[in-house]
Order: C-alpha cells, then sequence, then structure tokens
C-alpha cells in the first residue's frame, strides 16, 4: 500500500482524472460509447466497489468486546 501512495502523489492523480475525463468525453464525443453506456458501467464500478468494502471490512474487522 505505501508503494501505492508514493506513487500516486497529488500531481499524478490529477492528471490521472484529466487524462480519464478526456478519454470519456472523447469516447462520447465520436459515439464510441453512449452517456447512457457511461452511466451504467460507472453505476455497476461504483456497485463492485461497495461489495468489495463491504467485504474487506467484514473480514478485517475484529469483534468488540461485547460481541458473542
Amino acid at each position: 500500500m505505501r508503494r501505492i501512495n508514493q506513487f500516486l502523489t497529488p500531481g499524478r492523480r490529477k492528471a490521472i482524472y484529466g487524462v480519464v475525463a478526456a478519454a470519456l468525453a472523447a469516447l462520447i464525443a465520436f459515439d464510441v460509447v453512449s452517456a447512457d453506456q457511461v452511466s451504467e458501467t460507472i453505476t455497476a464500478i461504483v456497485g463492485a466497489l461497495a461489495a468489495l468494502s463491504s467485504l474487506m471490512a467484514f473480514v478485517n474487522v475484529s469483534p468488540g468486546p461485547h460481541d458473542q
């Protein structure tokens, strides 16, 4: 995780965001994908990330002192 944080500096993250936004805009502008397809894909990605984060929390959180 430390290596990822060292690589993803604020400047690099900003560049990645810009490239992704420009690429999506170009794909929509040239009718490679529709805005609805992009929206559906983002919704699916967010759902998968939510499920993975819930699973990660379940696996990594230890029971509290009052849990049986």
